[in-house]
């Protein structure tokens, strides 16, 4: 489990969320190309923002690829 994080599209500071989910989780919204709608406290104002915009804190971005790639491979 990880919390969810983004960064910010007004500021480009970087934003965690109260949102917790696995990888398995994030891969499935992902392939699904569903949106989260998120406060940010840097520019008090809400976002949306896709799965494929999100990371797991403290996931490497390479492990999550990895296993994104895996679950979409034909076969």
């Amino acid at each position: 489990m990880g919390v969810v994080g983004y960064r910010c599209p007004t500021s480009g500071e970087d934003v965690t969320t109260a949102i917790e989910t696995s990888k398995d989780t994030l891969v499935k919204m992902r392939a699904m190309d569903l949106t989260i709608w998120v406060w940010c406290p840097h520019c008090m104002a809400g976002h949306q923002i896709k799965p494929a915009d999100a990371v797991l804190e403290g996931e490497s971005a390479g492990a999550l690829q990895s296993l994104l790639n895996r679950s979409l491979a034909p076969g």
